[in-house]
Order: C-alpha cells, then structure tokens, then sequence
C-alpha cells in the first residue's frame, strides 16, 4: 500500500468465525474515487477467525492491513492500538460481526466531512439483528431526515446527549469521523479511554468528538448490528446484564461527563433512568457486595439518593429486616396486580 488512504477502517475480532467473512465483503465492496485501508485487529480468536483474516488479507493486500496478536489484548486495548496504526483522513469502524449495508457508505459520508470542516462525525442510521430468534429491528435511530446543528455541539451539548431517552442516537460503526481530532481526544486524558474504568471504546471517543463539533445525522440506515447470545450486551438474565456491563458503562459515563466539566447535577434524567435500576435488582437478589459498590460509587460522585433507595439499602445490610421488606414488597406487587 503506497498511497495515503482517505479513510482507514478500523475492525476487532475474536473468535468471529461465522461472521468475520460478510463483515469484511462489506467493507471491500465500498464504491470510492479514494483509497482507504481496512486494519483488522485478530486477538488470538481460538476458533477459525485467524484463518479467515489471513485469507481475506493475502488475496486483498491493497486494501487489508491485519495485526496478529501474539496474545490476547482484550476489546478495548485491541481497538486503540489499531486506531493508532491508522493512516487515514479519516476513521471508521465495524466490528467483527456486523456489516454495512451500503456500497456508497464511505464515499457519502467523506464528501459531507470534506464539505462541513467543522464536523467531527457523521454518522448513519442502523439495524439490529437478534441472532437468536432471528428478528431484524430496523430504523434504530428513529430519524426519517438527516439532522445537522452547526452550533450544537460542547457541553450543552454532550449533556442533552446523555439525558436523552434513546440514548445513544450514534453508533459508531455507522460513522465516519476525523481521524486527527480522535487522537488529539484521546491524547488529551488517555486514561478515560484505556483507563481500569472503561469497558466501552466508542463512548468516550463519541463524547470527546461532539466536545470539538457538531454531528452531521444522517436517516439512511447504513449498517446492521448482529446481536449474539454471548454478547457483553445481551444476557439470557437480565440482572447478569444490569451488574455487569451496564453497570460498568454507567460509572464510566460517569467519569467521563466529570471529566468533560459537566455538572452530574445536570445529568438527573439520565441517573434516574439508569441508577434505580441497579438499586432494585441488588436489593432484589440481596447482593449485598454489590449494593455497598453502587453507594459508595454514587457517594464519590455527590449523588444523592431517594428515601426509597435509601430504604434497600439498609435493609440489604440485615438479611432480617430485607426479609421483612421483601416480604412486604411481594405482598403489594400482588396486590397491583389483582387491580389491574
């Protein structure tokens, strides 16, 4: 590869056997009157994955750059090193078992960047596919026109970001965004982004980018995210979910806004929709370890708490009194339910 791509995409994968391969077409079938580059980031997949990468890499050497792990990086360390071997104007990204729906993604979404030099991203519509049942949910961003604020964009806007119901509104596998701005966010505090904390790379980069400028949304769904039963975002329980990675994202959202300069006062209707949830379900599962966790979690960061959070609390600390409550819970939730 002896030219400058315009755009570099950057693609993770472990043990993706099944669906490195139609991730990887998609990417190759983009129509450009530009160069662009496809890294793929292989962590020592213990499946086929490997293989296929090296196929795909030999017979397209114009286009594919791949990176083997001599040993398994993990999803976050593996995608900021890959981010840093990029070349390009400009970044995408798919993960390794999605794929993009269009031949015209990048070509688009470059000439809007090259016409709008104060946006930091654009970004597509989506669909999600439930590989379990089969079930394909489209129009995910809910968007039947594109969208562009050439003033919305720093804290305020972060902000009302965050606190929306349909949060997010971006995926980042639908985007295209410049590449310098990136590494000048990520540069800036690299602990927000490869810190003990951070349990999703495209949050932090999304933030740290409408900080700098606006978004260009665009309606057109570009992209198909393919949701797995081992997915970190979809659990057969929902409490493995809720104490695991939305937990994590939670308090790493968290960190990120305070670090942003974002008053967390500000952010109530995002805490609220969030915050109670994890409450209830330690108090339900009487998870005391996890229930002292999310208070001292939440007193680090100055939030107060309701009467009725307070409540769970104490009683998860004395099984006696939990039993009590619990007890007294089960009784009015039956009786909601004969009234209704």
């Amino acid at each position: 590869m002896n030219t400058i791509p315009m755009v570099s995409i950057l693609v993770i994968t472990y043990n993706q056997e099944a669906y490195i391969g139609k991730a990887l077409e998609s990417l190759l079938m983009q129509e450009c009157p530009f160069d662009y580059e496809i890294l793929i980031g292989e962590d020592c997949s213990i499946d086929g994955t490997r293989t296929i990468c090296l196929e795909y890499a030999q017979n397209n050497p114009d286009k594919i750059r791949l990176f083997l792990n001599k040993k398994n990086k993990g999803l976050i360390n593996n995608y900021f090193d890959l981010l840093d071997q990029a070349k390009g104007k400009y970044l995408a990204d798919c993960g390794g078992d999605d794929y993009w729906l269009t031949r015209d993604k990048l070509r688009r979404q470059v000439e809007l960047l090259e016409q709008h030099p104060d946006v930091s991203l654009v970004c597509g519509n989506w669909q999600v596919f439930h590989q379990k049942d089969h079930l394909l949910d489209t129009n995910k961003s809910g968007r039947s026109e594109d969208w562009f604020d050439p003033e919305y964009y720093g804290q305020n806007a972060v902000r009302d970001y965050l606190n929306e119901r349909n949060f997010p509104r971006v995926v980042l596998s639908t985007s295209c965004f410049r590449t310098n701005w990136t590494k000048a966010v990520i540069e800036n505090d690299l602990d927000l982004f490869r810190g003990e904390k951070v349990v999703c790379e495209d949050l932090p980069i999304t933030l740290g980018l409408l900080m700098k400028g606006p978004f260009y949304l665009m309606s057109e769904e570009l992209m198909v995210y393919r949701v797995l039963e081992q997915s970190v975002t979809h659990y057969e329980e929902l409490g493995a979910c809720l104490k695991g990675f939305s937990y994590h994202v939670f308090i790493q959202t968290l960190l990120l806004a305070q670090n942003l300069g974002i008053q967390l006062g500000s952010l109530g209707p995002y805490i609220k929709k969030n915050l109670p949830n994890f409450i209830f379900h330690a108090f339900m599962t009487k998870d005391k370890e996890w229930m002292n966790n999310i208070i001292s979690d939440v007193k680090g960061y100055g939030i107060p708490l309701s009467v009725k959070q307070k409540i769970m609390y104490v009683c998860t600390q004395n099984k006696w009194t939990h039993w009590i409550v619990f007890k007294i819970y089960r009784i009015f939730k039956r009786g909601d339910a004969c009234t209704k």
